[in-house]
């Protein structure tokens, strides 16, 4: 129990440096302010990690930007009085694991074409599979990377641009600037000045899916052809990559959705809506860097709505295995799904599977 109450402050710490506390969070950090202890240990730590939050854009990657904070923290530690290593490195590591790699700053790479000079010099900013993470673009809008995503722009970022081109999915919030803000995918071009949406667009997806939360937006699918289309909030369009290949109309707008189940990967949910296992198998095999193998093609049609937290691969496959017919089997980087013919008889219908 000791355990799990560190974990939590080391947790929420973690929150109100990066992405920041949401109010049901407040009156437990609220409550934190009496405890001496964590406070002095958090308030060493704040300060090398304000140090570290002005470091220009160049190869950092978790393990070394972890280190380099806890060394320094040692460094001071030498001339100062007690404080408890053991506990401060294991529950500061909570601060890299569980809050999804917010350690995760910025991957330098400095593919050059020589014949466009430093224009062509990209950044690029990646989530591997297995974490989610938050970064501050330089005009200072924000953008959280799901599992297994990146993002690159050039080095006139925010000068003479703002051009985000996008692998993966990732939700936007975007300050207002006079230059517009772009996002391209191998579907469409996004289009905006300010507003907060959301893009999954992975390679292997069958189609590419942009949720706008507010403001506007105009995307334009990549077909000399193709209708522009311009979202509101609470809208979805969907763009399939087989259509628009094709040269078919390849876009599918909705209304009037829920908002939060297309973007809670980044509060730390698990969401879907009527999504299939296949579908649902993939973001699984994202966010927990596993390969899903399905025992029969009959499994990946059952169907699944709710959310369910994002905590480690076994609990999630247990909250599924205990609302769906379904069993699983482990074993190191792989994940053999499986029917549960015991419990196969209280599921009438492959359509109404659903998790709480």
């Amino acid at each position: 129990m000791q355990e799990n109450e560190q974990e939590q402050k080391w947790y929420l710490a973690a929150k109100y440096l990066t992405s920041g506390l949401d109010q049901e969070d407040q009156p437990e950090w609220e409550a934190l302010k009496d405890d001496a202890q964590f406070q002095e240990e958090f308030a060493r730590l704040r300060k090398h990690w304000h140090t570290f939050e002005t470091l220009p854009y160049q190869q950092i990657d978790i393990a070394d930007g972890w280190d380099a904070v806890w060394n320094r923290v040692k460094e001071k530690e030498k001339t100062q009085r007690k404080f408890s290593v053991p506990a401060f490195v294991r529950y500061a590591a909570v601060i890299v694991l569980t809050l999804f790699s917010s350690f995760l700053l910025w991957q330098w790479m400095g593919n050059t074409q020589s014949q466009s000079g430093a224009e062509d010099v990209l950044t690029t900013i990646e989530a591997p599979t297995g974490s989610t993470s938050l970064v501050t673009l330089p005009d200072h809008s924000k953008v959280w990377l799901n599992a297994g995503s990146k993002i690159s722009f050039t080095k006139n970022y925010g000068v003479t641009n703002r051009n985000i081109n996008l692998e993966g999915e990732a939700f936007f919030d975007v300050i207002k600037r006079e230059v517009a803000f772009q996002v391209h995918t191998q579907a469409q071009d996004i289009t905006v000045l300010g507003t907060a949406f959301n893009v999954k667009a992975y390679s292997d997806d069958q189609k590419v899916v942009t949720t706008l939360v507010r403001g506007s937006l105009k995307v334009k699918p990549k077909a000399s052809a193709a209708k522009e289309y311009l979202l509101k909030p609470g809208e979805k369009l969907a763009i399939w990559n087989d259509k628009l290949r094709m040269g078919l109309p390849a876009g599918e707008l909705q209304t009037q959705i829920d908002t939060e189940v297309e973007t809670g990967w980044k509060d730390g949910w698990l969401a879907v809506r009527g999504e299939s296992l296949d579908e649902l198998a993939r973001k699984i095999e994202r966010l927990h860097d596993v390969k899903i193998i399905f025992e029969t093609e009959q499994l990946k049609q059952y169907r699944f709505s709710g959310r369910i937290k994002q905590l480690s691969l076994e609990q999630v496959l247990k909250a599924m295995a205990l609302t769906s017919p379904i069993d699983f089997v482990i074993q190191e980087k792989t994940v053999t799904l499986k029917e549960n013919t015991s419990t196969r008889s209280k599921y009438r219908s492959l359509e109404n599977v659903q998790t709480k």
